[in-house]
Parts: structure tokens; C-alpha cells; sequence
């Protein structure tokens, strides 16, 4: 069964280095099997995710990038930017509506509005 959620003290997969200078990390799991990762870190006027690996699954990118976007509204953070290495394909197929600084300008109007409506 699929589950995502943040990565834990005492996790240990070897993708994923936890020193707290690269980026929290939200995961992807199919029962203990690791299947994907999301990296964000948090910054002056909002979050910024790093990287998503979804093992070549648009619906994981998806779930990571939800989960992670989540995270950062429950901490009242509402503004998201995309590194260089977040596949915009991705981005398109999962409908960020994403601004020319390649950001996310409201996180909590993209949650209530943009809601995952066919498969992909």
C-alpha cells in the first residue's frame, strides 16, 4: 500500500541524506520500500523544493508535491519556488499554475482549486 509522509528521525534509506543543512524530506512509501522523495527547505518568504524523485510515477510526483505544499500551509506558508531540477512536464501534468520566477505564488488558492480531477 502507498504512503507518504514526512521523513522521520530513525529512517534510514540510503537515498536520502537527512542533515537538515540540504532539506527536509517528505517520502514516498510501498510498505517499507522507499518509492520516491520530495527536498524542501524553507526560506525568507516562503519554502523551496529542491528535488522530487517519483521513480518515473507522475501520480507520486503529485502525491510528494501535495504532501509537501500541506506542510507548508499548515505552518502558515503560503508561497512555494521550484529549483531547476523540478521537471516542469511534472509540474504541467499536476496543474501548478507556476509564475515567470518558476514559483508558486499561493499555495493555499492552488490546494482548494487545482484538485487532482483525472487520471493521469
Amino acid at each position: 500500500m502507498l504512503f507518504m509522509r514526512p521523513f522521520r528521525e530513525g529512517d534510514s534509506f540510503p537515498e536520502i541524506n537527512p542533515d537538515p543543512k540540504n532539506g527536509l524530506y517528505f517520502i514516498a512509501l510501498d510498505g517499507e520500500k522507499l518509492i520516491g522523495f520530495g527536498r524542501w527547505k524553507m526560506t525568507l518568504d516562503g519554502i523551496r523544493i529542491e528535488e522530487i524523485e517519483d521513480g518515473g510515477d507522475p501520480e507520486v510526483f503529485d502525491g510528494l508535491l501535495r504532501g509537501i505544499l500541506n506542510m507548508a500551509m499548515e505552518q502558515g506558508i503560503d508561497r512555494a519556488a521550484f529549483s531547476g531540477k523540478i521537471r516542469p512536464d511534472r509540474l504541467a501534468t499536476s496543474m501548478v499554475p507556476v509564475d515567470k520566477e518558476n514559483g508558486l505564488k499561493s499555495i493555499s488558492y492552488f490546494l482548494e482549486n487545482y484538485k487532482k480531477c483525472k487520471m493521469f
